[in-house]
């Protein structure tokens, strides 16, 4: 079964795949927008996400070794993006990486996201601006401006998500720090 989703928040993403898991769709394989699932025991395993910076590096491999050493298996990788996977009965489990590379890898994302808010923002009122200043009105150009309004709105609410995610790591990162 293929299900689509946009991976922009990491982790609603990790919690969908594991919702999916307890109703016994296991993943398979994922890219960054289509995840392939197989029909499974309900509950069997539990999922967790990662995102490796490091291509080819000692550390990633070293990484991944101690985790396939921990019983715990690579479903697929997809750019930097891993999913991977561990049988339920022993266990959750917790990846390795640093709340300071999930708050930068975070922020990135929120980067993206802001400027092409910025963008659309732009593109939109302006081209509203020359709409209305017009004797006629252009209504493809109408359409196209109002949508690019209409992409603000709808990349705000994944970009407030992801303020949320980063806020909570930085508290608990200042939280185990001190």
């Amino acid at each position: 079964m293929h299900k689509y989703r946009l991976m922009i928040n990491p982790y609603a993403i990790e919690k969908w795949v594991n919702d999916m898991a307890c109703q016994g769709w296991h993943l398979k394989k994922f890219t960054w927008i289509r995840f392939t699932f197989e029909r499974g025991e309900p509950g069997r395993y539990i999922y967790r996400h990662d995102e490796l910076e490091r291509f080819g590096s000692h550390y990633e491999e070293d990484y991944l070794e101690f985790l396939q050493s921990s019983g715990i298996e690579q479903v697929d990788r997809s750019g930097n993006f891993v999913f991977f996977r561990k049988v339920a009965q022993e266990g959750t489990f917790e990846l390795y990486t640093d709340k300071k590379t999930k708050i930068g890898n975070l922020s990135k994302k929120m980067s993206l996201l802001f400027s092409l808010i910025l963008l659309n923002l732009f593109i939109g009122i302006i081209g509203l601006m020359g709409d209305f200043s017009e004797q006629t009105t252009d209504w493809v150009g109408f359409t196209l401006n109002t949508l690019n309004l209409v992409v603000v709105v709808l990349f705000s609410l994944p970009l407030y998500k992801l303020m949320r995610v980063r806020n909570r790591l930085k508290r608990e990162l200042n939280v185990f720090s001190d």
